[in-house]
């Protein structure tokens, strides 16, 4: 299975609602991704994140916890293998059916 972006045609990613089946690191930051039949190593850091309005109808805030408040959107890098493409990821975790969505995909810088 080859990678694709997956865009809007101009460079921009598109707005997803898929499930995502996602590891954590013992930190709780995103280690790994299963999407469509591959799973997708993060490189680098992995950053909480802001959802935009449209992924608010998403995913939540994030809400405070004995450590404070605890990510519940993420921006990552990731990659199948060393010779895969690079994408940028944001996922969050919907409330509503208690699972992490993948919100958004699109190429490195996109």
């Amino acid at each position: 299975m080859t990678a694709q972006t997956v865009g809007t045609g101009d460079g921009t990613p598109r707005p997803l609602d898929e499930p995502a089946s996602v590891r954590f690191t013992p930190t709780g930051t995103p280690l790994a991704l299963r999407w469509r039949g591959s799973i997708w190593q993060v490189v680098g850091e992995s950053t909480p994140w802001r959802a935009s309005s449209t992924e608010r109808s998403m995913a939540a805030f994030p809400i405070s916890g004995a450590d404070g408040p605890a990510p519940r959107s993420w921006r990552f890098q990731a990659q199948t293998g060393p010779a895969s493409p690079v994408l940028d990821f944001v996922i969050g975790l919907d409330d509503r059916h208690g699972e992490w969505r993948l919100l958004r995909v699109g190429g490195v810088g996109s």
